[in-house]
């Protein structure tokens, strides 16, 4: 990686399509931070803006929610970088095993209160999975990765024919074509809800058609007798038909508690 002014690496944090993202420290500030960097062209391939100008500027209009914070973004050379809080871990990392009812309700619970709180504000995050929901320190789930995001209505600024968000997460309706709508966040936090009810993904195809194929027409997977309890909300959430899931973020948290209710 070419060194970005101001910052010096110390770790990998992850990697992800076209970024790596690294644990740095800000020379001036001595503040620890992570520093997303990718090629400016892969970035310009994938429609994106190749200086995460897009991402930086959803994330400062999303800030009152609970979105990562950003700092600074830029180009230095063929690489752009796009600097932000420093969270203690992601949903991903929390996931190898299952992580039993409760604390799949609480995780549930917070990532559509993070949802509904972007939905109420004009947007759709486009792509939602387990390692874009990072946990602040204090417990909170919080969005990150807002590079596909958008407002509500538009298309974003993906051209026509690019596979939107991540595939073994996305909505039938994603990559159709259709203006972006909360319902598409909402099947995505189905997709979670299955993986951390039973550690798999509802549809394991393997190649991009057998998932496309498998949002679109396979029915929603039965969750195991201890679950069923769970089911109506998986029901819910997987709908193939953007209007039988729950409207938005805040309906299924909704959702949620009535849910806890009904187990205690």
């Amino acid at each position: 990686m070419n060194a970005i002014p101001g910052y010096r690496t110390e770790a990998v944090l992850g990697r992800g399509r076209s970024a790596v993202v690294y644990l740095a420290v800000h020379g001036r500030s001595a503040r620890k931070v992570a520093l997303k960097v990718a090629r400016r062209d892969l970035l310009e391939r994938q429609g994106q803006s190749p200086d995460f100008g897009h991402e930086f500027a959803a994330l400062q209009a999303l800030a009152p929610c609970q979105v990562i914070s950003a700092h600074d973004h830029g180009l230095h050379g063929d690489a752009a970088y796009l600097s932000m809080d420093l969270m203690a871990g992601s949903v991903a990392q929390r996931m190898p095993g299952v992580p039993g009812p409760a604390r799949t309700h609480a995780l549930m619970s917070q990532a559509a209160l993070a949802l509904g709180q972007v939905h109420a504000r004009g947007w759709v995050h486009r792509d939602v999975k387990p390692s874009n929901l990072l946990l602040h320190r204090d417990g909170r789930v919080m969005l990150g990765d807002l590079g596909c995001a958008c407002r509500v209505g538009e298309r974003g600024p993906q051209p026509a024919g690019t596979v939107i968000g991540t595939p073994r997460y996305a909505a039938p309706e994603q990559n159709d074509g259709a203006g972006a709508q909360p319902s598409a966040d909402v099947y995505s936090l189905g997709v979670l809800l299955h993986e951390l009810l039973t550690g798999q993904a509802p549809y394991p195809g393997e190649t991009l058609t057998e998932l496309f194929s498998q949002h679109q027409m396979a029915p929603v997977p039965r969750l195991p007798v201890a679950l069923t309890g769970w089911q109506p909300l998986l029901d819910a959430l997987l709908a193939k038909s953007p209007g039988d899931r729950p409207t938005d973020g805040h309906a299924v948290l909704e959702e949620l508690t009535r849910l806890r209710k009904g187990l205690s």
